[in-house]
């Protein structure tokens, strides 16, 4: 039984995790040509919503498990809020010495920028495609989904062994592999995705809980967006 347990682990890997961010890295290094602002709101809803569904399905009915497997130990609202602050505030900090530090060692390859900016003035000038953004789109589309990607990837593999090298070396190979996915960003956005990752793994290592995770993710990413477009104003 405990055999065909951690087979079932493995093919949820396979099942829920590999396919769409396999996908993910084949489209953007085959396909160099900027998103249109449709494609980039709608894809990660698509995407990313469809896919968190199927993590879910696969819990219930693959790992005959319940959705608060996802956040064991759920603390109270205003301490995951505050936990989510922190973590971003983290991020932060992390990408001001990333930014100070990681370009003199590594190259920082050639992000789309130009679907960036457009983006960016889309959003500046059309108050609904904003709310559309950082509503669904950094909620669903990207901070739920990638952040039930990362701690279903860590239960998966925790799964395998309970030993506390092997749930350390877990952390690590979900935040390379997270990393790896931003393989279009080069070498500087493997690193600093993979070291934001670490931080994550460990977090969720220490205190299971997924709210924090997807709080601080959303936060990040919608501060960034709206720093970026007072920049691009």
């Amino acid at each position: 039984m405990d055999l065909i347990k951690k087979l079932n682990y493995l093919l949820a890997i396979c099942i829920g995790i590999l396919p769409v961010n396999i996908l993910m890295i084949w489209y953007r290094l085959s396909h160099p040509d900027s998103f249109t602002i449709s494609e980039m709101l709608v894809y990660p809803l698509v995407f990313g919503g469809g896919n968190s569904l199927l993590i879910i399905a696969l819990n219930k009915y693959l790992l005959k498990g319940k959705i608060c497997d996802f956040s064991p130990d759920k603390g109270k609202w205003y301490s995951n809020i505050f936990y989510g602050i922190g973590l971003a505030i983290i991020y932060f900090l992390l990408m001001v010495v990333g930014r100070a530090t990681l370009p003199a060692i590594l190259p920082q390859g050639e992000p789309p920028l130009q679907e960036v900016i457009d983006l960016m003035i889309s959003l500046a000038n059309n108050p609904v495609l904003l709310a559309l953004w950082l509503g669904p789109v950094v909620w669903i589309g990207v901070a739920i989904f990638e952040e039930l990607v990362r701690t279903f990837f860590l239960r998966c593999l925790w799964g395998l062994s309970n030993r506390k090298a092997w749930e350390i070396l877990s952390i690590v190979v979900v935040s390379a592999f997270a990393g790896f996915v931003h393989l279009y960003q080069g070498a500087f956005g493997i690193v600093s995705v993979g070291i934001q990752g670490l931080v994550m793994g460990f977090f969720y290592y220490r205190i299971r809980r997924i709210w924090p995770l997807i709080i601080s993710h959303a936060l990040y990413d919608s501060i960034q967006i709206l720093l970026f477009m007072v920049q691009v104003s």
